[in-house]
């Protein structure tokens, strides 16, 4: 099988794996107890802790494991919700299904959502977000940052400028973000942002919440008093080893690794024009710096995505419709409507992520499948 799935998961890297299993081995001790196994655990725990806020341009306090990047998203969101129940709650609609359904929660709590629209890229409309922010009492503003169908980034700078001018915080969804950038959370003035080890070659079930005061957010999960009692429960202390491990590889590596994802980028789309497929390309530009290049969402006309990826795989190419939260879902992508895709290409739209790992040859052997396949018909609405 060739893999072009990497938005919804990457496979773990060998590094990762060894200080993961190397880990299990060396610390058995629950990171909370007082006797010599324990101490050894927290010692590790801490050391692990400081590398990974450090590689993030920030610092151990401001930041704390979770079991996911959507728990990290749900903390942040219902946490400033049940602090601030009387003030607004400002998303979009091309959100990641964790801040999508943490706002539903919202607004099913009884509290209050407002959604600032995009644009046919996926740009948060900023003229609008002010109005928002002018006319409502906002608690936080829950923006993804690198879409993850589509490749959106977000302009940072003018979302933190907004948010700090009429005193609501700023939560980033940057779980796609990490493996194609180098981040310094302290110096963007972010006030939350949630990530996930799986995106950046390291194990699955592993987050990260930061936030710059912990007492801007009620905590999701009681108990035990680990992570500032912010979040209970014993610390899982393999994963989050393999998780400094991935992390610490892909920064030291993320320069190298864009130029090859865009060149892989360039003779895809080169490719696609070359073989006369009509297709349309959902999002930014793909020569736009404001996307991530890895992936790109296409819509093939009057094609059906779902038989598309299924016809796909039987050749041996693993392809998404999207989120792979969703992928059990039969309804189109509620980020492509949010876009307004046209009619002839939306119902037929994939999502291809890719890394730094496929070859010119992998690209090749998909455009080949794509042409045979639309084609013959068998796809066809």
């Amino acid at each position: 099988m060739i893999y072009f799935d990497y938005a919804a998961t990457t496979p773990i890297s060998e590094n990762a794996k060894k200080a993961l299993v190397k880990t299990l081995e060396d610390f058995p001790g629950n990171p909370s107890s007082i006797h010599t196994c324990g101490i050894k655990s927290k010692k590790k725990y801490n050391a692990t802790k400081k590398n990974v806020a450090r590689l993030l341009g920030t610092t151990h306090k401001n930041m704390i494991f979770t079991g996911s990047g959507s728990e990290a998203s749900n903390t942040a969101i219902k946490g400033v919700y049940h602090k601030h129940k009387d003030k607004t709650i400002v998303t979009t609609h091309v959100e990641h299904a964790a801040t999508k359904e943490s706002v539903a929660y919202v607004e099913a709590e009884g509290g209050d959502v407002a959604y600032c629209p995009v644009d046919s890229e996926g740009f948060a409309d900023t003229d609008a977000l002010e109005k928002i922010l002018k006319t409502k009492d906002v608690s936080l503003v829950s923006i993804i940052h690198a879409n993850n169908e589509i490749g959106t980034l977000q302009d940072i700078v003018a979302l933190r400028r907004l948010t700090k001018q009429y005193g609501a915080l700023l939560h980033l969804d940057m779980v796609q973000s990490v493996p194609h950038m180098s981040l310094n959370l302290d110096a963007s003035g972010i006030d939350f942002a949630s990530f996930s080890a799986h995106k950046f070659f390291g194990p699955r079930g592993t987050g990260i919440l930061f936030f710059k005061d912990k007492d801007s957010f009620i905590p999701l999960i009681h108990g035990g008093h680990q992570e500032f009692r912010k979040r209970a429960g014993t610390e899982n202390l393999a994963n989050i080893v393999a998780l400094e491990k991935a992390l610490e590889d892909t920064v030291n590596q993320v320069d190298a690794q864009e130029k090859a994802i865009k060149s892989l980028g360039r003779h895809f789309l080169n490719a696609l024009d070359s073989s006369g497929i009509d297709y349309h390309l959902n999002g930014p530009s793909y020569q736009s710096e404001k996307r991530l290049h890895n992936i790109l969402n296409i819509g093939f006309k009057e094609v059906h995505g779902g038989q598309l990826a299924f016809e796909l795989d039987q050749l041996g190419f693993c392809v998404s419709q999207g989120s792979a939260c969703h992928e059990d879902a039969v309804q189109l992508s509620h980020v492509l409507k949010g876009i307004d895709v046209p009619d002839d290409y939306i119902k037929g739209s994939i999502r291809f992520s890719f890394s730094h790992r496929e070859t010119k040859s992998d690209i090749d052997q998909l455009v080949d499948a794509l042409k045979t396949i639309i084609d013959s018909g068998d796809a066809s609405l």
